[in-house]
């Protein structure tokens, strides 16, 4: 007896009988159509098991037949196949409900591993059919059903964890629950994507690897898999895993039983039955992830597009609301990119932009995501990366950029380059406002005396800034600087670098108010630019530097810190009642200023 009946689609002849002969020889019944329209007509005379058809295919496309057959018979499983060019096709077919996709050239290992396992989930649909039908008794194993088939409505990793740790706590009558899938880029690392419930989600690993398991999740590498008994928090715990195909694709954790007691063997059988679709659900959301990443590439710089960027950002806008974390956008603007492509040839700027887009992928973690708006401008995602963390970064992609052949100065021949960041929760916690202040500061940076000021060493830059000062009276020093140090002071728990060099006349002052920083309390790096370092009291959290260090006796003041910064630079010698003061709170300048001293004296900017 043929093992299952299948419908083969493809409007190449000679594909239909190479398919027909690979599955007859596998133990498949299989009959052939070869257009769209003559399968449908197969179909309403007809049942088969499975249908597996071509995409591309003149009239009704195989996507298009995979739209039409989903409509009018929900419950039949579609396989589509695709060549690699047509993967964005492939994945608008699992949105419309394909069961499966391959790639040309055909594995016949795969393809019948993938017969097999639709097979396998419609036999267990036609089981659980017919338990249903024979005893009233098994309406819970139905509900079970009902949940997990649920799953497969989603291909989206998070919420599918969202939904298997909702279910298993329902199932289970658990009052909390955690799930650790497996990352799309390194399976071997679980990362936390879902809580629910009675959790402490600070203190939750954010990523387990599974070749370094605490003892009590031993367990989930022994080859049955099975859920098995733990503890959370000195109280019992169940670890239900989600392996398929023999890898371990995360797992969940499920504690405080409503009953207040332990897990038990009955609730260990129905988490299992749970787990097995549960844990399919997790392969095909992983895979349509990879099959994502491979078509929702820009074809010349590799970079994301920015749609799947957009998407991208509002789930990480999700998820770090729920557990409370940070992340950052970078915008990069290439300025006078329009005059550069009028002057050159499409293959010269392909290839600008290709080094380009690798350029700001050397400073990129593995977990940064780069796309492309389009070709003047790239977006840059930062998970887990405030905003000091992003400014580090953005100094970092500068220079990169400048030292690069890429030439980003127009008088040399190239566009300029312009960046802007922007940090969750503290500048939006929507998309749309962090767009505004990345555009925003955008503008800021463009408008920005910064970059009259790149390439110059750092005494010259005060010179130049100081001769854009205004006249004010000689105390109006001594008063900017007590109303800085207090703001600095009631926001040192902000991470930053405050460099102060007040001159001989207000060092005394600029001691006083420093000392008054617990080095316990205090985030903020202090800095003292002093001849005199024997007057700081012992145990200040103040860096003591000369003025030969700095390689300048001007008065200065620079604080950057997560939130607002502030510049001021003075005259070295005040002869009259007037002095000139250049004041700003450009953050441009300001952070130019604050990690052109970080390179100068070694001092970090975070503590």
């Amino acid at each position: 007896m043929a093992k299952a009946r299948i419908l083969a689609v493809d409007d190449q002849r000679y594909f239909r009988v190479f398919l027909e002969d690979l599955l007859v020889q596998q133990g498949f019944e299989v009959r052939t159509a070869g257009s769209g329209e003559e399968a449908l007509h197969l179909l309403e005379r007809e049942a088969f098991d499975v249908v597996v058809t071509d995409l591309v295919m003149p009239g009704v496309s195989g996507a298009d037949l995979v739209e039409r057959v989903k409509a009018r018979w929900p419950d039949q499983d579609v396989v589509v196949v695709t060549s690699v060019g047509d993967v964005r096709t492939a994945v608008d077919a699992m949105r419309t409900g394909a069961s499966d996709y391959l790639l040309k050239p055909l594995d016949p290992t795969l393809l019948e591993r993938s017969l097999e396992g639709i097979l396998q989930r419609r036999r267990l649909r036609h089981e659980h059919a017919s338990l249903m039908a024979e005893n009233l008794e098994y309406l819970g194993v139905m509900s079970l059903y009902e949940r997990t088939l649920a799953l497969f409505s989603t291909l989206a990793i998070e919420p599918l964890a969202d939904r298997i740790v909702e279910g298993l706590c329902l199932e289970m009558r658990a009052q909390g629950g955690v799930a650790w899938i497996a990352r799309p880029d390194d399976a071997a690392r679980l990362r936390l994507v879902a809580a629910r419930g009675l959790v402490r989600v600070e203190r939750e690993p954010e990523e387990i690897a599974l070749d370094r398991l605490p003892p009590e999740l031993a367990p989930l590498l022994r080859p049955e898999a099975a859920p098995f008994g733990a503890e959370s928090g000195g109280a019992p715990a169940l670890v239900v895993p989600l392996r398929h195909e023999g890898r371990v694709l995360g797992f969940v954790r499920l504690s405080d039983k409503l009953s207040g007691g332990v897990f038990e063997a009955r609730d260990r059988a129905v988490a299992e039955r749970f787990a097995a679709p549960a844990a399919v659900a997790v392969a095909n959301a992983l895979r349509f992830r990879a099959l994502e990443h491979r078509s929702f590439r820009d074809p010349v710089t590799r970079a994301y597009t920015y749609a799947f960027f957009e998407d991208v950002v509002r789930n990480e806008i999700r998820k770090a609301g729920r557990f409370g974390r940070a992340f950052s956008l970078l915008e990069v603007e290439i300025s006078g990119f329009g005059q550069f492509r009028r002057e050159r040839s499409d293959a010269d700027v392909s290839a600008w932009l290709e080094r380009f887009a690798f350029q700001i992928g050397r400073v990129l973690r593995t977990t940064d995501l780069l796309a492309t708006a389009n070709e003047d401008r790239f977006a840059v995602l930062l998970p887990e990366t405030d905003a000091l963390g992003a400014a580090v970064l953005k100094r970092r992609m500068r220079e990169v950029l400048m030292r690069s052949d890429l030439r980003t100065n127009p008088g040399e021949g190239g566009p300029r380059v312009h960046l802007s960041a922007a940090s969750f929760p503290m500048d939006g916690t929507q998309i749309e406002e962090l767009h505004r202040v990345l555009s925003a500061r955008l503008a800021e940076d463009r408008a920005s005396i910064v970059h009259e000021l790149e390439g110059k060493p750092f005494p010259l830059v005060l010179d130049a800034l100081a001769a854009k000062g205004q006249p004010l009276r000689s105390e109006a020093l001594e008063q900017v600087l007590r109303f800085v140090l207090g703001e600095v002071e009631r926001r040192s728990q902000e991470r930053g670098l405050l460099c102060v060099a007040p001159g001989p006349g207000l060092a005394s002052l600029v001691r006083d108010e420093l000392t008054r920083f617990e080095a316990s309390h205090t985030r903020t790096e202090l800095v003292l630019v002093t001849d005199d370092r024997a007057d700081t009291p012992a145990g200040a959290p103040i860096t003591c530097v000369t003025p030969a260090q700095i390689g300048t006796r001007r008065p200065f003041l620079v604080y950057y810190a997560e939130g607002p910064g502030y510049a001021l630079v003075g005259e070295t010698e005040a002869t009259t009642s007037a002095t000139l003061l250049f004041q700003t709170a450009d953050r441009v300048t300001v952070e130019h200023l604050a990690f052109q001293l970080q390179r100068a004296l070694g001092v970090p900017i975070t503590r």
